[in-house]
């Protein structure tokens, strides 16, 4: 599954870099796949400083996020942008089944998260696509430290 992610992941780059754009957008909104899928809401403000909010589910539950993000342009020209920020989720499910077999009750889920990512706007269409890195360290329940969370997004970008 890694090696199908990296793939597509060098795939989208190539097919990003041959177009040119400098445009931005001030809201975009869209879909996040991270091992299921989820909605993604992102909103800038004209300078480096934005946020974002991801809703997706968790068990049979939901989980929402709110990160802030900066942006810095990368690979010195105006076809990508690097981010990066912080912040925190929450989730809740009405229960889940553990081991498969025992039904375990309403579980709640708060926790801290970083974020790191490459995002690109298309000038000709307003699309925003992006891939990033959103690690996860949970203080209720679960408690840990979660690194493999690789999401790729898709946003109608709102100029």
């Amino acid at each position: 599954m890694n090696k199908l992610r990296l793939l597509a992941l060098s795939l989208l780059f190539i097919f990003l870099t041959q177009f040119e754009t400098n445009a931005q957008y001030k809201f975009a909104v869209g879909a996040r796949f991270d091992g299921g899928p989820g909605i993604t809401m992102k909103f800038k403000n004209g300078s480096k400083l934005g946020a974002e909010a991801l809703i997706h589910g968790y068990g049979n539950g939901i989980k929402g996020t709110l990160l802030a993000e900066w942006h810095e342009p990368a690979f010195n020209s105006n076809k990508f942008q690097f981010y990066y920020g912080f912040g925190g989720h929450m989730g809740a499910t009405p229960g889940y089944y553990y081991r498969k077999r025992e039904f375990a009750g309403p579980y709640f889920q708060v926790g801290a998260d970083g974020i790191l990512g490459l995002e690109h706007t298309f000038s000709e269409i307003p699309l925003n696509l992006s891939v990033d890195w959103k690690p996860e360290f949970n203080f209720i329940n679960y408690t840990g430290l979660y690194l493999g969370n690789i999401g790729l997004s898709a946003r109608f970008a709102i100029k």
